[in-house]
């Protein structure tokens, strides 16, 4: 298989198709495939609903393989990439759909290369990318973790950063506050306690400067770091990312919690049915009976992890209530 034909069958792999072997045959022509990723790149830069479903699909392979490749030519195109709202049915989660909150993190790591002040650069600019930039906090988070900056040099970031909320008061603020306590806690920078905690109770025309679905303010004031894991450590950051592990890992978890959905559901219409005051409680329940009075699981109601919470909050459900 030619370049070409591999980003064939990339640009038409369908659902839980992993086109694992033209994924291998890009990595070792990368060279020559690298300036087109850049063009596709520039091109959603520019108006982010041109793409074609196939380039969509390219772009998503070829962003995440430059994690795995570890490439840090390509983190200002990554960066700007990434500099527009992710939120929920916007065209960047569009193309990158769980990636965008469960690998960004991992791709501006390992691309970033210890280059952490274009991160912060990054985090502090006026776009509404929201995940993203707490990914970004992550990466640079991470880089402390590894040794690759000090504590005196994170201070400084988070300084900023915790400056940069605060000037205009926003969800997408909201969210990165309680994102930034979150690490701050984990990696106990005891010195911003007394701050992140003078600002709860603090909001602006009854709005908290927390998030409270992301980090609740009576987290933030707990300030307990007992039990945390840092990034690297508990594998939210993967410093040697396989893209194609991580993908089937995630179709087999995937069809783990499709069974486990099932099987829950069931349990619930039994208990339902044969409880007190059930359906069936007061009659013999034999097979044919259950089978002309149960009703299907596929019509009981079901929220997908990357739906729309029920709630409202606008975040996904596995970003909200599912937490």
């Amino acid at each position: 298989m030619n370049l070409e034909q591999a980003l064939w069958v990339i640009a038409n792999a369908h659902g839980n198709e992993l086109p694992v072997e033209a994924i291998e045959v890009v990595k070792m022509n990368w060279s020559v495939f690298y300036p087109d990723l850049e063009r596709l790149i520039d091109q959603f830069v520019a108006d982010d609903t041109t793409l074609t479903d196939e380039q969509n699909a390219i772009l998503f392979f070829g962003t995440l393989l430059c994690a795995e490749l570890k490439h840090s030519p390509a983190l200002p195109k990554c960066l700007q990439l990434f500099s527009r709202s992710d939120s929920f049915s916007t065209p960047l989660e569009g193309v990158f759909g769980d990636a965008l909150t469960e690998l960004t993190s991992t791709l501006f790591y390992n691309v970033a290369n210890g280059d952490t002040q274009a991160l912060s650069d990054y985090i502090t600019g006026a776009h509404q990318a929201m995940y993203c930039k707490a990914s970004a906090m992550e990466a640079v988070f991470a880089q402390f973790e590894v040794g690759s900056i000090d504590k005196t040099e994170l201070s400084e970031h988070v300084t900023r950063w915790l400056a940069s909320f605060l000037v205009v008061p926003s969800s997408v603020n909201s969210f990165l506050m309680s994102a930034l306590a979150d690490y701050c806690i984990d990696y106990q920078l005891d010195d911003f306690k007394d701050q992140f905690i003078g600002l709860c109770d603090h909001g602006v025309e009854d709005k908290n400067l927390f998030d409270e679905d992301r980090f609740k303010q009576q987290e933030v004031k707990a300030w307990n770091s007992a039990d945390a894991m840092m990034l690297i450590e508990s594998g939210i950051i993967q410093t040697d990312f396989n893209l194609t592990e991580t993908l089937l890992s995630w179709v087999d978890d995937e069809d783990d919690s499709v069974l486990d959905n099932l099987s829950n559901e069931d349990n619930e219409l039994f208990d339902s049915l044969m409880g007190e005051g059930g359906l069936l409680s007061n009659i013999l329940y034999d097979e044919n009976t259950i089978l002309e009075n149960s009703v299907p699981v596929s019509s009981l109601p079901t929220v997908g992890r990357n739906e729309p919470c029920p709630c409202g909050s606008g975040k996904k459900y596995k970003k909200c209530c599912l937490q």
